[in-house]
């Protein structure tokens, strides 16, 4: 058996290879199967509109708050 990684020949009951250790047999895992039900491709799109609105509405909210900041400390400057 040769390894996969060296390329290094190893006997073929060795579980680790003799140069440079790595394992030799991996275990396959097998693939979970995820069940989901999708009751409409609409609902889809609705849901990732409703995520980036959210987070638009996080970006205005600042940009106002910015900009009034701004007047306040125009009006305050131009008062002194």
């Amino acid at each position: 058996m040769y390894c996969r990684y060296c390329g290094e020949e190893n006997p073929e009951e060795a579980q680790f290879c003799r140069n440079c250790g790595k394992k030799l047999k991996e275990e396959i895992k097998k693939p979970k199967i995820i069940e989901t039900t999708t009751n409409n491709q609409n609902d889809n799109s609705e849901s990732s509109s409703t995520a980036s609105s959210s987070t638009d509405d996080g970006w205005i909210g600042c940009c106002c708050l910015a900009l009034i900041v701004i007047f306040i400390m125009s009006a305050l400057m131009s008062g002194i």
